[in-house]
């Protein structure tokens, strides 16, 4: 594990981002910025309200010579128990905002948090948005992993993704982005912050607009753990079929692993949907990791598949 930042190089960040008038906070328990409620005390967390001001925050990290970490709604993440060797960059301001540019195109900030933004959008009477609204996060992490459930993906959507990489601030048309299945260039590369998207939408009956968050909603509350402290699903359907066509999903090979329920510490595989991780304490990461790579081993040995995690890792985590 790398050692903690030092005194010295946070007291000059802090003297540095207090220059540039960027917002920050000090000593800040990341668990509570994560579904999971997992992580540890970070030295620093920068919050910046616009363009420059990230771009301003960068530059005092590289002159600092401070690893950074970008953090957004904590939705499908596992925060280190130990987040001292690095500050964390979480966007504010104008990023939290979205507004309508007209004939259904909007403009949506990547701090925005989903489950509410899309919701409001589809209630304007635009469909095709309605998924997004039963899951949770803020945009720019659903735009990483190309968030989407009930057949819809969040890149149907997109129109073009203002993003920052190398100090530029670019943006790009989907048919310029690598992007696939819960994949996208960004998830893989890691060198880019989102900053915003613009999305089309169609006009549709509002009534029926309606019915159809309702419908999401209510599937989503009976097919998950209610009011437990999670990540979302931990791993990634495998995308293999039976001979009768029917996808083999991530929850049954776990299940057929014999894994439904297992508990380590404040953590246990659901027993109500056996591709969730709950924390049904003080679960650890330490703990959820350890379920983590029990997952992988058994349902390799018992199946010859091998899963692949959904949900990202923020951090050392042994």
């Amino acid at each position: 594990m790398s050692l903690a930042l030092s005194e010295s190089k946070i007291r000059n960040l802090k003297q540095s981002l207090e220059s540039s008038k960027i917002p920050f906070r000090s000593e800040v328990r990341l668990g509570v910025l994560s579904s999971f409620k997992i992580g540890g005390i970070c030295p620093v967390v920068i919050e910046p309200e616009s363009s420059e001001q990230v771009l301003e925050a960068l530059h005092n990290f590289h002159k600092s010579e401070i690893p950074w970490k970008i953090l957004g709604g904590g939705s499908n993440l596992l925060i280190s128990d130990h987040p001292d060797n690095f500050v964390t960059l979480r966007l504010s301001g104008k990023f939290k905002e979205y507004e309508s540019k007209g004939d259904g195109r909007f403009r949506i900030g990547a701090a925005t948090n989903t489950t509410p933004t899309f919701r409001q959008i589809s209630q304007l009477g635009f469909t095709g948005a309605e998924f997004l609204s039963t899951i949770p996060g803020w945009t720019g992490g659903a735009v990483i992993q190309n968030a989407g459930c009930y057949g819809g993906e969040l890149f149907d959507l997109i129109q073009s993704v203002e993003f920052l990489r190398e100090d530029e601030v670019l943006v790009r048309k989907p048919s310029e982005i690598q992007h696939g299945y819960r994949h996208t260039e960004f998830l893989k590369e890691k060198n880019s912050i989102i900053l915003g998207i613009e999305i089309l939408l169609k006009e549709g009956n509002l009534e029926e607009i309606e019915e159809s968050l309702k419908d999401k909603r209510d599937r989503r509350n009976s097919s998950q753990p209610e009011n437990k402290k999670s990540a979302g699903s931990v791993f990634k359907n495998p995308k293999i079929f039976r001979e009768d066509g029917k996808e083999i999903k991530a929850w049954e090979l776990i299940d057929q692993a014999g894994l439904r329920g297992e508990i380590r510490g404040g953590a246990q595989i659901s027993p109500e949907h056996c591709n969730f991780i709950v924390n049904v304490g003080t679960a650890t990461a330490s703990d959820v990791n350890y379920l983590v790579e029990l997952v992988l081993d058994k349902v390799f040995k018992t199946s010859g598949v091998r899963l692949n995690r959904e949900i990202e890792y923020f951090g050392d985590i042994p």
